[in-house]
């Protein structure tokens, strides 16, 4: 009877120690897991605070480009108005001297208009001088038998060709000066000058004067009407022209245009004066065209306006490359009297310019406009006067050494 008890509590005592070690087995698994994931836990918590340092290191770095951007904006925003304001001042001072110069050459022209007139109303007192003296000598010998000699009451006026190379200088300066409006200069110099005071005109010969009574009887002879000489320069450039018209060829480029040189046997040197001409017409066609432009809205005029703009660009474009093919390929010559304004390279930087640009972004189209109008009153004041420009080209084609 007692066996059975004690057995009994002997397996009691085994199955509590299982249950015992069961207990502390699982203590000891839910310890390694709470530590595992504490472990977990403070490693993922490092790394996110990583995360948060270098984002924080990226957005200050952000934060610097940022305020770099901002000082760099502001200072260039300063640079900017302080640049416009240094040009607003200069196109002041320039405005105000180019209007001084235009009313100061206006004036210079005005006074040879009348030193001109003035010396031609001095020429024809000098004249009815001289009438005078000559029939009071004529009277004296047939009336009374006395041949008188009179000293000359008034001495030859000088001539008038300095006066009107003076004037000549002075229409130019006005023409440069008023070259702002760059199509009046243009029309001017192909039309002829026609100042805003019309030059002064010889008045209609006198009526000769009833003589006074008693005074002695005057001949019927009629008072010869004065004629001032022509200018010589003008007459010698008219034959420098005519020489040259022999010589001249043309050809056509593209839409009209031509490309005219003259040839002398194997000698052929550019026309300098028609492709300015040419550069001139296209020029101003293209600048009527951007005019149009900005008053137009619908798409479909626009698109056609501006197509016409890149015509015109490539005709102008096809006259630069004409000239350089007929002097580097063609064995033609630019005028040697101009080389310092239109030689090869400075066509060939043009032609560069037409190449590469687009006429129909005004930008670009604004920039090669003043670039041809500084190329072209460079040319025209080292043509003037002209005389001297057409005999170095007829100098040049007849093989005569040219001096500039």
């Amino acid at each position: 009877m007692l066996e059975p008890i004690e057995a009994q509590k002997e397996m009691t005592t085994v199955f509590d120690g299982i249950e015992s070690q069961l207990d502390r087995s699982l203590a000891v698994q839910k310890d390694a897991i709470e530590k595992s994931l504490i472990e977990k836990l403070n490693r993922e918590k490092e790394e996110a605070q990583k995360r948060i340092e270098a984002a924080e290191v990226e957005f200050a770095e952000g934060k610097r480009a940022l305020e770099g951007h901002k000082a760099a904006l502001a200072e260039l925003k300063t640079a900017k108005e302080h640049l416009h304001g240094q040009i607003k001042g200069h196109l002041d001072r320039a405005t105000s001297c180019q209007q001084m110069m235009e009313k100061m050459s206006s004036q210079a022209y005005e006074e040879y208009e009348k030193i001109t007139h003035l010396t031609l109303e001095l020429d024809g007192i000098r004249q009815r001088a001289e009438k005078e003296t000559s029939l009071l000598k004529k009277h004296l010998e047939e009336k009374y038998g006395v041949k008188a000699q009179f000293h000359a009451a008034f001495e030859p006026v000088e001539s008038l060709l300095e006066l009107r190379q003076e004037m000549a200088k002075m229409r130019k300066v006005r023409e440069l000066l008023g070259s702002g409006t760059e199509s009046r200069a243009e029309e001017q110099s192909s039309v002829g000058f026609r100042p805003e005071n019309p030059p002064y005109e010889p008045p209609a010969p006198e009526e000769p004067e009833a003589p006074e009574e008693g005074a002695a009887p005057q001949d019927a002879e009629p008072e010869a009407e004065y004629e001032p000489a022509e200018d010589p320069e003008a007459e010698e450039l008219r034959s420098l022209m005519d020489s040259l018209r022999q010589y001249r060829r043309t050809e056509p480029i593209l839409n009209g245009t031509e490309f005219a040189y003259f040839q002398k046997g194997k000698k052929m040197v550019l026309d300098s004066e028609s492709f300015i001409g040419n550069v001139t017409k296209i020029s101003d066609v293209a600048k009527g065209l951007h005019i149009n432009l900005g008053q137009k809205e619908m798409s479909k005029d626009l698109f056609l306006i501006k197509q016409e703009i890149l015509n015109q660009q490539e005709v102008l474009r096809k006259t630069f490359l004409r000239v350089v093919r007929f002097c580097e390929k063609e064995d033609g010559t630019l005028p040697r009297f101009v080389s310092e304004v239109l030689n090869v390279r400075v066509m060939k930087d043009i032609l560069e310019r037409l190449t590469f640009g687009n006429w129909s972004n005004p930008a670009d189209f604004h920039t090669f406009i003043e670039h041809i109008a500084s190329l072209r009153n460079a040319y025209r004041t080292k043509v003037s006067p002209s005389r001297d420009y057409h005999k170095s080209v007829l100098d040049q084609l007849e093989g005569v050494a040219v001096m500039n």
